[in-house]
């Protein structure tokens, strides 16, 4: 009896998960991120519409406002939360979220809680890929900057092609500043383009 409630379970989760798992480069720079679907864990919440999530980016010198291959940077992290939701007789899809941003330098440390918005968009092809387009911002004035920070802003673009159920190709732009309180200089962390893959589960 057990083992036909569980693969009742696993039958039902998969599907309507919505869970993501994604990975994307360039020549210098790797980010990789998980958003779980909150709806798969709370009866009470719709599927795929409410998220949290982690992201990590391992930036490189060559991609920061400072250039150089001998600028040691250290990694990025975030953790987010959005809430999405289509919008009626459209192809728009429509998120707003928070996040909690950190990362450092050799002396300074950086954290960050900015609000963000997001929107997507599918083409109305006929094509058997769906494909669509998505943008994405966040900011944090200084009353949500904490330890050495000043400010927080960073945008995204992405065009992505959905080749299977459960799989996706991307590219992008992406663009952080981490602008730290005691210097005199705007700081961008990272911008630059990246191509990638997502899967659903």
């Amino acid at each position: 009896m057990l083992k036909k409630i569980i693969l009742f379970m696993l039958s039902v989760s998969s599907i309507y998960a919505m869970h993501t798992a994604e990975i994307n480069v360039n020549e210098y720079d790797l980010e990789a991120g998980v958003k779980l679907d909150v709806g798969q864990f709370n009866t009470t919440v719709e599927p795929d519409t409410t998220f949290i999530g982690v992201y990590y980016l391992k930036g490189s010198g060559e991609n920061d406002s400072l250039g150089g291959d001998n600028n040691d940077v250290n990694s990025y992290v975030n953790f987010n939360f959005i809430v999405k939701q289509k919008i009626q007789g459209t192809n728009f899809q429509v998120g707003l979220g928070i996040k909690a941003a950190y990362t450092s330098t050799d002396t300074l440390d950086y954290m960050a809680l900015p609000i963000g918005a997001e929107l997507s968009y599918t083409l109305p092809t006929n094509s058997v890929i769906p494909v669509g387009l998505k943008v994405a911002a966040s900011y944090a004035p200084q009353s949500l900057s904490f330890l050495d920070a000043k400010d927080y802003i960073d945008y995204r673009l992405e065009a992505y092609a959905q080749l299977m159920d459960r799989a996706s190709l991307y590219i992008g732009y992406r663009n952080i500043d981490t602008n730290y309180e005691d210097t005199s200089v705007d700081y961008t962390y990272n911008k630059s383009g990246y191509f990638g893959i997502k899967f659903s589960f």
